[in-house]
Order: C-alpha cells, then sequence, then structure tokens
C-alpha cells in the first residue's frame, strides 16, 4: 500500500494509506482493494484539494515525495 499525502487549499494536510487514487467524477477517491472490488479510503472534492503527493524510498534508502496526477475512474 502506498503512503499518500494530501493538501487542501485552507492549509490541512493529510497523510494516509492507499492502493490507489483516482478522480471520480468531482472527487479525488483514495481507495483500497478489498476482496477483488475497489473500497474508498477517503473522498475529498477535487475543488479542495491543491496537491496530492505519494511517498517513494529510493533504493539507498532516501524518502521522496513524488506529485501524483490521479487518473480518472474507469468504473
Amino acid at each position: 500500500m502506498s503512503v499518500y499525502r494530501v493538501r487542501m487549499y485552507s492549509g490541512f494536510q493529510r497523510t494516509l494509506t492507499a492502493d490507489r487514487v483516482v478522480v471520480n467524477g468531482d472527487n479525488v477517491c483514495f481507495e483500497r482493494s478489498r476482496n477483488g472490488s475497489w473500497v474508498a479510503a477517503l473522498q475529498l472534492p477535487t475543488q479542495l484539494v491543491t496537491r496530492v503527493r505519494r511517498r517513494c524510498v529510493q533504493p539507498d534508502g532516501r524518502v521522496t515525495w513524488n506529485v501524483e496526477e490521479p487518473e480518472p475512474s474507469t468504473y
């Protein structure tokens, strides 16, 4: 599971774990896989979100935060 950090226009920042992040209509959805289906871990209106980053651990142990561009949902 990946670690994501989402920042909102209000300045509030939240860190959470999810398997993927997608745009579903007017929402950014952080989802986890359960029994072969996707279950929402967190859903936020896109107009409130300024940035989504995913934590990556490099082979030398350094941690970097890459900016994510959520994909449109396929369902």
